[in-house]
């Protein structure tokens, strides 16, 4: 049994790393937007949103709870923190099922936690670190299953429609898996029955989340319309190249090419063309649709196992080399740890990616500030809160009964609806809370953000009252947002809210 964990030691220590780096920096800022979002949904569990499967919004309940009602930031995330680690170790065994040894298996965890994506992702509790994690397991059951374990197949198959519970990109995942298998010569694998038991338990698992999509209308497919036309900055070539270096390093994307060329080129190993197909499927499907940077993650750790074992057979057998690679390619990741996790004061951190350089790639059209989307996200969230909570409660009594609280997107909401004590409900246009929208038949309105002229058109009397502090480190359209309290609607509310609809 020793024998058989020696080689997971240095993988093992690896992410003992990153899971102590993620929890000294646990409860350095506040919680990010979309976090707050998931654990509003997470109270209203369903098999799917506007935005979503309903995976995250169910460990993002769990977590909430864990957390004590979100009174440790680090708490709630542990999750996070567990996959994130655990994403250094399954790159590690994917590395030995590639045919790699104790090197290869280094080398590949060193690839992976000295990522600043995987850092960054495995920092909230969101889709994206359930992803990294839920695809790799998917790749290694699947390398179990050619191999020859028919049981692997159920998992391969349980483990896919979990992530597509997760994410829906999930779905680019199992047709590059499918061309994969079906374009070389795996393709005998799938005559087993076990391989279509498989198939059935990932659609088994997902035709609920599908069912209620299509039950809706397809939303989720004008949220990906409207972010491509009002949203999202155009993501050039150059861009996404640029980003992917930040966020995998020169030696990661160097490594990842060689991994490229030992699943397609090389025949010293087991069959694992299908692997490299579908990875590289997965990779020019994202950049050619105009993705961000950090949806092409999933594909790298594979690449980083694939150019692990790659490395194993090159390099001399010199172990003070060996062990120099994997310390290596584990440390160029420190410069840019301030930039995946809050490490550092948010003015510090700035000045740091001064230092080096470096800036934000421009994701979003309204992203202008200099700290990271990722950790400017996280501020100002309780003094937001707390500005509208003095102007609820200056509100006469009778007109606080007859109130609801409105704002313009869900961070706002999910924010003012779990951050604050006894504020009236709260409503929102944007994604999931359209659809839960507006309870009874309020008739004094207390809006976050909006513009006054929009609110003359359906209120007789529209009063800007306060303004919420400046967070000059923060996302800039958060700083110092208009509260109005809105008086004599010219209809029922809940009429007038059907235009605030905002899915994207």
């Amino acid at each position: 049994m020793a024998r058989r964990l020696q080689p997971l030691l240095a993988p093992l220590a690896l992410a003992g790393g990153v899971l102590a780096l993620h929890l000294a920096c646990g409860d350095r800022l506040g919680f990010f937007r979309d976090e707050l979002y998931f654990v509003a949904c997470g109270r209203r569990l369903a098999w799917g949103y506007v935005d979503q499967p309903p995976l995250i919004a169910l460990v993002a309940r769990a977590a909430w709870w864990l957390s004590g009602d979100g009174r440790s930031v680090a708490l709630f995330r542990l999750p996070a923190y567990l996959a994130g680690a655990a994403s250094v170790v399954v790159t590690a065994l994917t590395a030995r099922r590639l045919g790699g040894g104790p090197f290869a298996m280094a080398l590949a965890a060193a690839a992976t936690s000295g990522s600043v994506l995987q850092l960054a992702q495995g920092h909230l509790l969101t889709m994206n670190v359930l992803e990294l994690l839920l695809w790799e397991l998917v790749v290694l059951a699947l390398l179990a299953a050619l191999q020859g374990s028919a049981a692997a197949w159920l998992a391969a198959g349980g483990l896919l429609g979990l992530a597509l519970l997760d994410k829906y990109s999930a779905g680019l995942l199992a047709v590059a898996l499918l061309v994969g298998l079906a374009a070389t010569r795996a393709r005998r694998a799938l005559a087993s029955p076990w391989a279509w038991a498989g198939v059935a338990l990932a659609v088994a698992l997902a035709l609920p989340t599908a069912w209620w999509q299509v039950d809706h209308g397809l939303p989720f497919l004008e949220v990906l319309r409207n972010g491509r036309l009002h949203k999202n900055a155009e993501i050039t070539p150059l861009a996404l190249l640029s980003g992917v270096l930040l966020e995998e390093g020169p030696l990661g994307l160097l490594l990842a090419a060689a991994g490229a060329v030992q699943l397609l080129v090389r025949r010293d190993g087991p069959e694992v063309r299908w692997l490299g197909l579908a990875m590289l499927l997965v990779l020019g499907a994202f950049a050619a649709s105009g993705g961000k940077p950090y949806y092409l993650g999933p594909a790298f750790p594979p690449l980083f196992a694939a150019g692990a074992v790659l490395a194993e057979r090159r390099l001399p057998r010199w172990p003070a080399l060996r062990a120099a690679a994997v310390a290596v390619t584990a440390a160029l990741v420190l410069p840019a740890i301030p930039v995946a996790l809050p490490l550092l004061a948010p003015a510090a951190t700035v000045a740091w990616m001064e230092r080096l350089g470096l800036a934000p790639v421009r994701t979003e059209r309204s992203f202008t500030q200099a700290l990271p989307q990722h950790q400017a996200d996280q501020l100002g969230w309780p003094e937001r809160v707390a500005a509208v909570q003095a102007v609820v409660e200056a509100l006469p009594p009778a007109d606080r009964a007859r109130s609801v609280v409105y704002t313009t997107n869900y961070g706002r909401a999910a924010a003012l609806q779990l951050l604050g004590h006894g504020l009236p409900p709260v409503v929102c246009g944007h994604n999931q809370y359209f659809l839960w929208g507006v309870p009874g038949d309020p008739q004094v309105v207390v809006a976050l953000g909006g513009e006054p002229a929009a609110y003359a058109r359906d209120f007789e009397e529209v009063t800007l009252v306060a303004r919420t502090p400046a967070v000059p480190d923060g996302m800039a359209y958060e700083s110092e947002i208009p509260i109005f309290v809105l008086r004599g609607p010219r209809g029922p509310v809940a009429g007038l809210f059907r235009s605030s609809k905002n899915y994207q």
